[in-house]
């Protein structure tokens, strides 16, 4: 006979109090008990009091993880994993127990059924979501009750499964640590002989408002980890690359499509209209997250070229934790600049910099003051994020850097591509004059002598181009920073010529100067 006590609910949560309390009450007020409740805390947040629950805490490290750190703290035969902001009708965990009594068979695992919370079901963008299968594809299970469905649809924000079938393929990969840890577990579990049977009665509601800035995130948080599941099983097709790409291959839908987000829902199916007006508001919306995807989805290349050099050190929690890490190694480091030459940490920070816009407006600086062919040194590169751009746009780029593991990284990333670009240790090579541009992006604020620094900059090249970051609270790597000059760097670039300067992301001063080679 499956119980109650059979049953372990597992709910990572992350920053949403507040949602949480309300998935707790209503898990309290199932119609069975017996079962037993880990929350796991990933990274920040807290569980509100009052709930009989087992509180887990871990540093942050991703949904995946979390339910693999919440499973390991029971022993009870099944498993249920919920989202945080689902929230339970009363008999959700005793649909679950039936399908598990009913089919004791250790493959069959059970997913339930989601809809809207009542108080967020009227958005015409959530029920795009629905229709379009965009974020479940719960449109196309009409009439499966009891049947298999597919180890696609294994959603863990409401699944459940016998421990030993999780246990069997090893639990959740953590190197996912955004999306696709669901589908690349189904994946794993479908070749343990998983049988995925649906029950419409196991209902919890989303409890979620999203806008279109969130949906355009999450997209970036798809493509991160479409590229992943790509990277690691070569059978995969990523799925919303090719309906971004296919949307934005055609002209634009405009206002038409506007308007069809708006009347979709009340179109009648006469005539195929409520076809081609679905048709018009879903090119509209993908047209609208669209080009972020694709950013992001050029973007993770680093993600998967890091996973490659670290092998099975890879680990996908520094993606979201690095800063962390990088924080508890340089409390262990003499000095800051042993800390900077022996961090791997850095790799993962670093990375997950390359995965973000940042810098974008300081490269299109760079390549207003100077086109392709130049030659130019990417000084305090790191593991040659921007250098790696440009190069790929033409530039002729060379790196410096003190000699440490981002350097290590870069000359495999150099050698990966064919490149024989010059990597020099700034400590141990003299770097020649003659360069057009030297430039350095969100490095000097690190640098001990920053007059020095750009000294070292100013006689080799004709253009300095660097950017200078005022102080902020609130960095993560406040530690690291050294107060800056800035009045006396900008009177420096006056005095020998400024050619360029702009304020981006509200304290990031970017000032292009002549260098000292080009006096000579």
């Amino acid at each position: 006979m499956t119980a109650g006590s059979d049953l372990t609910v597992v709910v990572p949560t992350h920053r949403r109090p507040e949602i949480l309390d309300r998935t707790l009450t209503a898990l309290a007020s199932q119609s069975v008990g017996g079962f037993e409740t880990i929350v796991v805390v990933d990274g920040a947040g807290e569980v509100p009091a009052g709930h009989d629950v087992t509180v887990v805490e871990q540093a942050h490290a991703g949904p995946g993880a979390a339910r693999n750190n919440g499973a390991s703290r029971s022993r009870r035969p099944l498993l249920l994993f919920l989202g945080d902001d689902m929230i339970p009708t009363p008999n959700l965990v005793a649909e679950h127990l039936r399908w598990h009594e009913r089919r004791p068979d250790d493959r069959v695992a059970v997913l339930g059924h989601v809809d809207w919370h009542p108080s967020v079901a009227s958005s015409a963008l959530h029920r795009w979501l629905d229709w379009s299968s965009t974020q479940f594809d719960y449109v196309n299970l009409a009439g499966l009750a009891g049947s298999d469905v597919g180890f696609g649809r294994f959603y863990s924000c409401n699944v459940s499964l016998k421990r030993s079938l999780y246990e069997r393929v090893g639990g959740f990969d953590e190197d996912f640590v955004m999306y696709y840890e669901d589908l690349d577990m189904g994946w794993r579990l479908a070749e343990e002989g998983l049988e995925l049977v649906y029950e419409p009665a196991a209902l919890v509601h989303h409890l979620h408002d999203y806008d279109l800035a969130g949906i355009r995130r999450r997209f970036e948080g798809i493509a991160l980890g479409e590229r992943i599941m790509a990277h690691k099983h070569p059978w995969f097709e990523p799925w919303f690359r090719a309906r971004v790409e296919a949307a934005l291959a055609k002209p634009s839908v405009g206002w038409a499509g506007r308007v069809a987000t708006h009347i979709v829902d009340r179109a009648p199916a006469i005539g195929g209209l409520g076809t081609r007006l679905e048709r018009a508001a879903n090119r509209w919306y993908l047209e609208e997250v669209g080009p972020a995807y694709l950013e992001q989805w050029e973007r993770a290349e680093a993600v998967t070229e890091l996973m490659d050099y670290l092998g099975e050190d890879f680990e996908g929690r520094g993606l979201i934790s690095g800063a962390e890490d990088v924080d508890r190694e340089a409390a262990a480091a003499p000095d800051e600049l042993t800390f900077y030459r022996t961090s791997r940490a850095y790799l993962y920070d670093l990375t997950v910099f390359e995965l973000s816009p940042t810098k974008d407006p300081y490269l299109d600086a760079l390549r207003s003051l100077i086109g392709p062919g130049a030659r130019i040194l990417d000084y305090g590169c790191g593991i040659g994020s921007d250098g790696l751009r440009l190069l790929a746009e033409g530039y002729d780029v060379a790196f410096a850097d003190f000699d440490n593991p981002s350097t290590e990284y870069l000359r495999w990333r150099l050698a990966r591509r064919g490149s024989d670009a010059t990597v020099y240790d700034v400590e141990n090579d003299e770097i020649p004059p003659g360069f057009e541009l030297a430039y350095s992006f969100d490095v000097i604020e690190h640098v001990a002598d920053p007059i020095g620094f750009l000294e070292r900059m100013e006689a080799v090249a004709d253009v300095v181009l660097v950017n200078l970051l005022e102080e902020d609270e609130h960095d993560h790597d406040h530690d690291l920073h050294h107060d800056l000059p800035i009045d006396e760097i900008v009177a420096r670039a006056e005095s020998r010529g400024l050619l360029a300067r702009s304020l981006h992301h509200g304290r990031s001063h970017l000032l292009a100067w002549r260098g000292r080679s080009a006096d000579s």
